[in-house]
């Protein structure tokens, strides 16, 4: 079993007067080192010089690394099974400070957690653990330079992969994953474990920190109410360097540059690595966005400085800023820094490649303030002495309250540890000369997304790349999800298992399977944080199928097919039901307008409105005029004998009117005598109203008034008058002008006679 030893350096300087030595306890500074998740120390790392001069105690930690710090035998993620020793570590030491720094001098309600790299990553980590108590909390401030949790590399995925990969290279892959693999690995010696060769995926790890269900919740989701509630526990500065991506490429890349088709490998194998979905679109796009189509001739300088900034902005600057602005949300501590000064002299300086990553910790640890620290470079200028002085004042601030609006400033630093003037602010009177010791620092929101550029001479800028960074928090999410039908095909890289069209290893084909928790049953589609390393990729399954793990494959190439050629008979036969639907209905309206306008067409021919069969005018046809109803009752006698005819049936005669130029109507017509057995019929003015009466000169009961225009009477005729034996055998005859909708009979007459006459 593998001995943990958790060594704590810690250097306190105290510079205060004597009497208040045992009285006063001052901030903590906790360093996390980066690097990588598989070497490096916290001992190379000197907090003399910060400790002397920001007056805090700084603590340096080592804890496992590689291997032996997070080697994951679990194959099944949702089981809780501790693989993350290293950040198990890191809790055990903060623990151990909780309980004895006041021993040294050190406030254990003011312990601020400061990293760089993946040691920014392991602190990002933490602040969202549930292992790590947030009352009483074991740190209460936290800053990340160049580090996230929610960074692609951050967290190893599928790390049973290269655990079976060093279980073949120190002869333990007959073992199962598990309790028995564990045994098995026990049995083999340090040595031989740490020259076991792993194939890791070009910008990732094969051992890092893992999924474990108690340190690294199983759900581990930026969207969840319990993520943001325990990140906005801690007070945060966060920041980056413009070419935090610069440790990726090799030396020949850094002084001559490349050409696109080299561009193109590292582009097909970053994203190889990262995506799993779309790459070929993810990849055009990339292109797209990070070319400069205003240059028709590319230098490969300006190749190489295109792809710096890519890689620096999708690992580093995108998942960093992602994080800062969950915090923002949450609470308004947070403070966003973008170191931006190449030093002079330093190791980097002949490259013209901008601040890299990492060229901020010696002004940090205050490097410059003497002639030599550690490892960092030696012989600084004045102006980076100074450039140093505000940095070491921001953090130190920011330690000691939380807030560095407004920094305390320190008096200025001897060799020697001993301050040279009492602490407090400056009594320089030079604007100039401390404008960068009293620029104040404003507070980051997602709006307004303020920050400090720190260079030699500070100042305060707005949205940091925000265009770039846009890209890869919005664009690119959208465009990297599972689809629901397309085969896994579609989803590779043009020459997808071309190994030379890549730079570098490559890990095996995009994600297939996907585990689910026990309780789960849907499936998610599309990857909603920016982690996209969460997502899991395939795994083949174990020996003996144990930890009752449910599997769901993915449609195979036959399957999408068939499924989408299943939907597109569907869809199609939809289509022609519509449109044969829609074709009838316009052939019925069709046929109802033609109809219509024959029929219209044939009354016009016909002069108007078509006669009854029974109409007494016969077969005349005459111009369409207005037109009114005759109803008539005609009583005959039949005969000597005074027997009655039948009631006669009323007849309806359609009468037409003559034409308007023919109308001339006076205004009073003539009287004529009744003695022919026709009424006084009076002609009337164009719409006046027509009344017919009976003999007697009573109005007809039953009728009805029109208005109309009626021709002018022609005179009656000069007949002899004659006795009443010579008179035809009409006794009486009636007529009533009626509408055409007047149903009523007019009144019979009270005397009978044998024929029937109609006069006008």
């Amino acid at each position: 079993m593998v001995v943990v030893t958790v060594v704590v350096m810690v250097v306190v300087v105290v510079t205060v007067v004597s009497s208040k030595r045992d009285l006063q306890l001052y901030p903590v500074m906790v360093y996390i080192h980066g690097e990588s998740y598989e070497w490096n120390s916290g001992n190379p790392y000197d907090g003399s010089v910060l400790a002397a001069y920001g007056k805090v105690v700084v603590v340096t930690v080592n804890f496992r690394l590689g291997v032996l710090g997070f080697l994951n035998t679990n194959e099944n993620p949702y089981l809780r099974s501790i693989t993350n020793y290293g950040l198990m570590d890191q809790i055990a030491a903060l623990h151990w400070l909780k309980g004895n720094i006041a021993v040294f001098g050190g406030d254990p309600d003011r312990v601020t957690v400061f990293g760089h790299g993946t040691g920014a990553a392991c602190i990002n980590f933490l602040m969202t653990s549930k292992a790590v108590p947030q009352s009483p909390g074991l740190f209460h401030r936290a800053i990340l330079m160049s580090g996230s949790s929610l960074a692609p590399w951050s967290l190893v995925s599928n790390p049973t992969r290269y655990t079976r990969q060093l279980a073949r290279e120190v002869n333990c892959s007959h073992t199962p994953l598990g309790d028995e693999l564990k045994k098995c690995l026990r049995t083999k010696s340090l040595h031989v474990i740490m020259q076991a060769q792993v194939e890791v995926p070009e910008y990732y790890y094969a051992f890092g920190p893992t999924v474990d269900g108690v340190v690294i919740d199983t759900d581990f989701d930026t969207d969840r109410p319990s993520y943001i509630n325990r990140l906005r526990s801690y007070d945060l500065v966060f920041g980056v360097t413009p070419s935090d991506a610069f440790f990726t490429f090799n030396d020949d890349d850094v002084k001559t540059g490349f050409e696109m088709d080299k561009q193109n490998k590292i582009l097909r194998t970053f994203i190889r690595n990262t995506y799993n979905y779309h790459l070929t679109e993810i990849m055009a796009t990339v292109i797209n966005e990070y070319t400069d189509w205003e240059r028709p001739m590319r230098h490969p300088i300006t190749t190489r400085e295109e792809t710096l900034a890519l890689l620096s902005d999708a690992l580093y600057g995108a998942p960093v800023m992602h994080t800062g602005n969950l915090h923002s949300h949450a609470s308004s501590k947070t403070f966003l820094y973008v170191f931006d000064y190449q030093t002079k002299n330093g190791d980097f300086e002949q490259q013209r490649l901008g601040c890299v990553h990492g060229e901020e910790l010696p002004y940090v640890w205050g490097a410059p303030l003497v002639d030599s620290l550690a490892h960092f470079p030696t012989n600084y200028t004045q102006a980076e002495v100074k450039l140093s002085e505000t940095v070491l004042n921001y953090w130190v601030t920011f330690a000691r309250t939380g807030m560095i609006s407004h920094p305390l400033m320190s008096p200025s630093f001897t060799p020697s540890g001993a301050p040279s003037e009492p602490e407090g602010p400056t009594t320089d009177r030079n604007p100039e000369k401390n404008r960068a010791r009293t620029l104040e620092w404003p507070e980051y929101s997602g709006q307004r997304q303020r920050y400090i550029e720190l260079d030699l001479k500070p100042r305060i800028r707005t949205h940091y790349r925000s265009h770039q960074l846009s890209f890869w928090l919005r664009l690119v999410p959208q465009l990297h999800h599972a689809g629901k039908d397309a085969p896994e095909t579609h989803h590779h890289l043009e020459n997808h298992n071309d190994w030379n069209s890549y730079r570098g290893f490559v890990r095996s084909e995009p994600v297939t399977r996907v585990i689910l928790p026990p309780e789960t049953t849907t499936e998610a589609t599309t990857t909603r944080q920016y982690n996209v390393s969460a997502v899991l990729q395939s795994t083949p399954a174990s020996p003996d199928g144990s930890n009752g793990t449910r599997l769901r494959t993915h449609a195979s190439l036959s399957d999408g097919f068939a499924a989408y050629s299943t939907a597109l008979s569907v869809t199609i036969a939809i289509g022609c039901s519509l449109l044969i639907l829609n074709v009838l209905i316009f052939a019925g309206v069709y046929y109802q307008r033609d109809k219509s306008r024959m029929e219209a067409k044939k009354v016009a021919e016909n002069g108007g409105l078509l006669a009854p069969a029974n109409s007494i005018s016969g077969d005349m046809h005459t111009p369409p005029t207005p037109s009114m109803a005759v109803k008539t009752e005609v009583v005959t006698r039949l005969g000597s004998g005074g027997a009655k005819a039948p009631p006669s049936t009323p007849m309806t005669q359609t009468a037409h009117l003559p034409p308007p130029e023919f109308a001339d109507y006076p205004s009073q017509a003539p009287h004529y005598g009744t003695a022919h057995g026709v009424s006084h019929l009076h002609t009337l003015p164009r719409g006046g109203l027509a009344k017919v009466t009976t003999s007697d000169g009573q109005k007809q009961p039953g009728s009805a008034s029109l208005t109309l225009s009626v021709p002018r009477a022609p005179p009656p005729p000069q007949v002899p008058t004659h006795s009443s034996e010579s008179q035809p055998l009409l006794k009486q005859t009636s007529f009533t002008l009626t509408s055409p909708h007047t149903s009523t009979p007019s009144k019979s007459p009270t005397k009978e006679s044998n024929v029937g006459e109609l006069r006008v």
